[in-house]
C-alpha cells in the first residue's frame, strides 16, 4: 500500500513537471496566447530559447498583448543568444527593415548568418518552421549565397512535416515561376491543395 502511494505521488510530481516545462508551446500552437504568454515568461526566465521566441512573436504580432516591436526585439535577441535560429532570423529581418530599429545591413547579415547555422540543425532535428526559414535564407540570399536547390529542398522537408506555409510557398513558386523555379501548374495545385487541407486559407482560394 505504501509503495502504491509513493508511486502515485511520483506520478503526480513528474506529471506536473512536464506541464511546467512545456513553457507555453502547446498553448501557443492552439492559439491560446493568454496562457502561452504566462507560461513562456517563466520559460524565458529559465533560459528556454523557444519560450523567449514565443514572447517575441506575441509582442511582434500583437497577440494578446499590445504590439511592441522593441519588446519583441529584446526577446528575439535573448532567444537567439540561447540558440534559437528562428529568433536570429527575425532579428536579421528587423535590422533589414523595421519601424523601430534603425536599419543596419551589417547587423542584419550577421544575424542571418548566425540563424543559418542554427536553422540547419533545428531542421535536421525535425523542426518544420526552421526548415521553412532555412529555405527562405537560400531563396532570398539572406546571409548566404542564393541556392535554389537548397531552398526548395528545405521547403520540401518542411512541407513533408506538414507545415502549411511551406506547402503554400512551394505551390506559389511553381505557379509563378519566380526565383528560377520552373512553372508546373499541376504540381503547384497539388501543393496548394495540401496547404489548404492543413489550414492555410490563402491556398484555398
Amino acid at each position: 500500500m505504501r509503495r502504491l502511494a509513493i508511486f502515485i505521488l511520483l506520478l503526480v510530481i513528474f506529471s506536473g513537471c512536464s506541464k511546467t516545462e512545456d513553457y507555453g508551446l502547446q498553448a501557443y500552437a492552439q492559439k491560446d496566447y493568454v496562457n502561452a504568454f504566462v507560461l513562456a515568461e517563466k520559460g524565458c526566465k529559465d533560459k528556454n530559447g523557444e519560450a523567449c521566441y514565443i514572447l517575441g512573436n506575441i509582442y511582434n504580432m500583437g497577440l494578446s498583448r499590445q504590439q511592441d516591436q522593441l519588446q519583441a526585439a529584446r526577446y528575439y535577441i535573448k532567444a537567439c543568444d540561447i540558440g534559437n535560429g528562428r529568433a536570429c532570423y527575425m532579428m536579421g529581418k528587423m535590422y533589414g527593415k523595421s519601424q523601430i530599429i534603425l536599419e543596419d545591413s551589417d547587423q542584419s547579415e550577421s544575424y542571418y548568418r548566425k540563424s543559418n547555422k542554427i536553422l540547419i540543425k533545428e531542421c535536421a532535428s525535425g523542426n518544420a518552421e526552421s526548415c521553412l526559414y532555412a529555405g527562405a535564407l537560400y531563396l532570398y540570399s539572406l546571409g548566404v549565397a542564393h541556392d535554389n536547390d537548397k531552398a526548395m529542398n528545405y521547403f520540401e522537408k518542411s512541407c513533408q512535416l506538414n507545415y502549411a506555409a511551406a506547402c503554400y510557398t512551394i505551390g506559389y513558386l511553381l505557379k509563378n515561376g519566380k526565383y528560377d523555379v520552373g512553372k508546373d501548374m499541376n504540381k503547384s495545385l497539388s501543393y496548394m491543395n495540401k496547404a489548404c487541407r492543413l489550414g492555410y486559407s490563402d491556398a484555398c482560394r
